[in-house]
């Protein structure tokens, strides 16, 4: 069987490739952490004495069920925040 001829490369003679170094973010405050937890602490604590006095807390109980939307925006404020954390 017949052996193929190879191809020669071409020479070229373009600039060498720059490898592209890419810039790491900064690891975040220490008070982002804090905020997490803090979010979550208060958001679950307000849950806790919303369904355990019934809503009978004075403050709590003109707002009625808007006490869980309150609770659990302030967990989800959390979360959000914590999509920040590096």
């Amino acid at each position: 069987m017949p052996v193929s001829r190879r191809r020669k490369k071409k020479s070229t003679t373009s600039p060498p490739q720059v490898a592209q170094v890419r810039k790491r973010k900064p690891p975040s405050p220490p008070w982002v952490g804090a905020m997490i937890l803090a979010l979550f602490v208060i958001g679950i604590i307000w849950l806790l004495v919303y369904y355990f006095s019934n809503g009978s807390v004075p403050g709590l109980d003109s707002l009625g069920p808007w006490n869980i939307l309150i609770g659990f925006s302030f967990v989800v404020a959390g979360l959000g925040v914590a999509t920040q954390w590096r």
